[in-house]
């Protein structure tokens, strides 16, 4: 019997490296492999050199110029798709995806149609959303959930400081859990429990790698997990 033929998955990375590894590390643990010749090809362009997700002021760089020659490069490298571990950069998505002849899936429709199908019968519909001031000012994820069933609640102007910190140091690669920026998180993430939340979506691909560091009962949704199940499924299914 010949050997199913896999896609390549292609990587658009580097936004921050750390979440990348997670990324990668976690389709290799999803991906049911015996021997080396099993696992799935991958194409990772790793750019750190984007610019910065933030809104755009006439005195910072914009990341699409960016974005787009990473995303051509890795269509040219051999990619059959893309996927991309950064939330915020999601903003660009369908300016990247029109210099695109391959799919582009978005983690942002990911997230929500994968929490609908495995949340969407439960009485208890309210989430904690956490992410970067960017992400949650351009409302990517308020809107997609707008037809759902579930209730988005987000941290305040001032919560929201200490979770942009918290992002901020695991960029740096600092994931001390005795920090008190991390203190201040679990006591944040815990008051939203306390007022009805039952489900926790990290949504920068950085605060998953937080999770193991959360003292908390609310259920934590990793969308960098949910984003690895689609790729390896995309790369496997048949033609």
């Amino acid at each position: 019997m010949e050997r199913q033929i896999n896609k390549t998955i292609g990587i658009l990375g580097g936004m921050g490296p750390f979440a990348t590894v997670d990324l990668f590390n976690k389709i290799l643990e999803n991906t049911p492999a015996e021997v080396d010749q099993d696992h799935l090809k991958i194409i990772i362009y790793n750019n750190p050199k984007i610019p910065p997700r933030v809104h755009l002021t006439c005195h910072s760089a914009s990341p699409l110029p960016e974005l787009i020659q990473s995303a051509v490069i890795l269509q040219e490298a051999g990619a059959d798709f893309l996927i991309m571990p950064c939330h915020t950069a999601h903003i660009w998505y369908e300016e990247i995806q029109k210099h695109l002849t391959i799919p582009f899936y978005s983690i942002i429709k990911n997230t929500v149609g994968s929490i609908d199908q495995l949340y969407g019968g439960k009485e208890n519909n309210k989430l904690l959303l956490l992410a970067t001031e960017t992400t949650i000012q351009s409302k990517l994820y308020q809107r997609e959930f707008e037809n759902s069933s579930f209730s988005i609640t987000i941290p305040n102007s001032e919560e929201q400081k200490i979770v942009d910190k918290a992002i901020k140091s695991v960029k740096g690669g600092d994931l001390n859990p005795r920090s008190l920026t991390m203190d201040k998180l679990n006591q944040i993430i815990n008051r939203y429990k306390d007022g009805g939340a039952s489900l926790l979506v990290g949504c920068c691909t950085e605060i998953p790698l937080m999770y193991p560091l959360f003292q908390t009962e609310m259920e934590l949704v990793d969308p960098t997990l949910l984003l690895a199940k689609l790729a390896i499924a995309k790369a496997t299914e048949e033609s």
